[in-house]
């Protein structure tokens, strides 16, 4: 039978490659794993160190960065891939992130991958939870978590998928290597089973950016330049901080779309408090209610000053009149 080994590492976790990583026997022929996710580095070593290896991952390995998808096709390309397993979120009570199954098998008789949507096989569960942090009014307390789990026979009904990689409409469908080549050596089960999921209908990338630009062109529609103390004191200093980075045009870059960049607020040292209306489009929008609003603290100063001519008046005219102040 060989030897097996079952893994729930923990997940997306950053790591640290030892110096000699290209000589290391669980990197070669495969590379090494980026710094910033240790999922492939756990897969790697189960594969090295048995003849059938099993993990439970987040979503994120069945669509992995560069360096990822070379390791995960030398997998395919070297049979040991033996199936994928989808399953719901809430499966943990710690988390409730949809998670699968990859199965790997050294010993593989065919060249083929079987793939497993179990998202609808799942029964709910209720289960309680004693408190383990928090002090005595938690730790006394007892919470009720509802929980995805599969009943005996559905994990027997997927083992037996598996085992004889069988296809079934919607719920699992068996690929040749080759035809996983053929689609760039993608995991996903979402590629290979028929209505495998009410598949959601994403808009084009041109579309999204279209609309992602219209907002843009609003936000920078009215700049505001100003000192970047009265920016803390008016609580415009946060809006600054939260502007967005370059990142979000180089994700746009990487679909082939261009996305604008914000340019709604700048923060000088200078004593400076200057807003610019930059789109005749946008001046109904942003300044229609703003001038109302000025129109409205005018007509206030102008109240005020006359009350304050007034006041002045009634103080002058006694004086004028006893001579007290000489008019030339």
């Amino acid at each position: 039978m060989g030897s097996a080994l079952l893994s729930n590492p923990p997940y997306n976790l950053k790591w640290e490659p030892p110096s000699m990583a290209g000589f290391d026997q669980r990197f070669m022929g495969y590379g090494i794993p980026p710094k910033s996710n240790a999922n492939y580095a756990f897969i790697l070593t189960g594969v090295n160190v048995a003849d059938k290896s099993y993990f439970l991952l987040p979503l994120s390995v069945l669509s992995p960065k560069q360096a990822e998808s070379d390791i995960i096709k030398t997998l395919v390309s070297d049979n040991y891939l033996e199936a994928v397993v989808l399953l719901p979120g809430d499966m943990f009570e710690s988390t409730s992130i949809p998670i699968c199954i990859l199965s790997f098998n050294k010993n593989k008789t065919t060249k083929k991958v079987a793939f497993v949507d179990a998202r609808e096989m799942a029964e709910k569960e209720i289960r309680e939870q004693r408190g383990q942090f928090g002090g005595a009014s938690h730790e006394g307390r007892v919470y009720k978590k509802e929980v995805n789990v599969l009943s005996d026979e559905v994990i027997e009904k997927i083992d037996a998928i598996i085992r004889n990689c069988e296809d079934i409409e919607g719920i699992s469908k068996c690929v040749s290597i080759d035809t996983i080549a053929s689609k760039g050596y993608s995991i996903r089960p979402q590629d290979y089973i028929t209505s495998a999921e009410a598949e959601e209908v994403r808009r084009s990338y041109t579309d999204i950016a279209s609309d992602y630009n219209r907002i843009m062109q609003s936000k920078n529609a009215l700049k505001i330049t100003v000192n970047e103390t009265l920016a803390k004191t008016l609580g415009l200093y946060n809006v600054y901080a939260n502007k967005k980075e370059s990142d979000i045009s180089k994700s746009f870059e990487v679909v082939g779309e261009k996305a604008d960049k914000e340019d709604y607020i700048s923060l000088t040292k200078s004593a400076i408090f200057k807003i610019e209306c930059r789109s005749d489009k946008a001046f109904p929008e942003l300044l229609t209610l703003f001038i109302s609003m000025w129109k409205q603290h005018i007509m206030f100063l102008n109240n005020e000053e006359n009350r304050i001519l007034a006041e002045f008046r009634d103080a002058l005219l006694p004086d004028l009149m006893q001579g007290k102040i000489q008019v030339e």
